[in-house]
């Protein structure tokens, strides 16, 4: 299990070759956004202070004492970046912006599976609300953090637009609905649009719906 009372979130650089191969590895894991001209992309909205990457840092422990490894390990990474330049900004267009900074949002996260299903992502974003608040990643103003995540309808829901785009696809469904995850969580959704494409077997195009959620961190 995950021992998050030493986890940490900290900063990429992706100036440095080893964190840029570390983190494109990562991303193919993900399955998007991984080719060398977006992390590059990332790299110069880093250097614009409009993009915020942290590696998720953290030890893995054992109940078998002769096997304990307390080594920090890169176990996923988590943006948090200026929700006017995130890749869907229409996410935020409801929310009242009457301040820089005063909405910021979660574009990228991910970990790796062998790291999941610990508290470890509960308290990743736990940490991240704390830093929305906080120079010099966030500001006292921020007001709201928004996201995307996957509707669930695409878990729930039978019909072949739903439930049924994982057979099309050839890919087993989720395990769980990311955005009753991040309801737990205290997000609300306000919208769901289909924002993604990805081909069915037979070259069919399959729309994913995604759910615009937003949670408001301070008054």
């Amino acid at each position: 299990m995950e021992n998050t009372s030493k986890s940490r979130l900290d900063p990429i650089d992706l100036r440095d070759a080893g964190q840029f191969s570390e983190l494109q590895r990562q991303r193919v894991l993900c399955g998007w956004d991984f080719d060398s001209e977006t992390l590059k992309k990332w790299e110069k909205k880093q250097e614009a202070r409009l993009k915020n990457l942290f590696w998720i840092i953290t030890t893995r422990t054992t109940t078998d004492p002769d096997k304990q490894d307390n080594k920090p390990i890169r176990a996923g990474h988590i943006s948090l970046d200026d929700a006017g330049t995130s890749f869907n900004p229409p996410e935020v267009q409801s929310l009242p912006r009457v301040e820089e900074k005063c909405v910021l949002s979660v574009s990228t996260f991910f970990i790796l599976p062998e790291h999941r299903s610990s508290g470890l992502g509960r308290w990743v974003m736990q940490r991240i609300e704390e830093l929305a608040v906080q120079e010099p990643y966030g500001s006292p103003s921020c007001r709201f953090i928004a996201l995307n995540a996957l509707s669930k309808k695409h878990v729930y829901d039978e019909g072949w637009e739903w439930k049924g785009i994982w057979e099309r696809m050839g890919k087993a469904p989720p395990s769980f609905s990311i955005q009753e995850w991040y309801e737990m969580l205290g997000y609300v959704s306000w919208k769901e649009e289909p924002l993604y494409e990805e081909k069915a077997l037979n070259g069919d195009v399959i729309h994913l719906w995604e759910a615009f959620m937003r949670k408001e961190i301070s008054k």
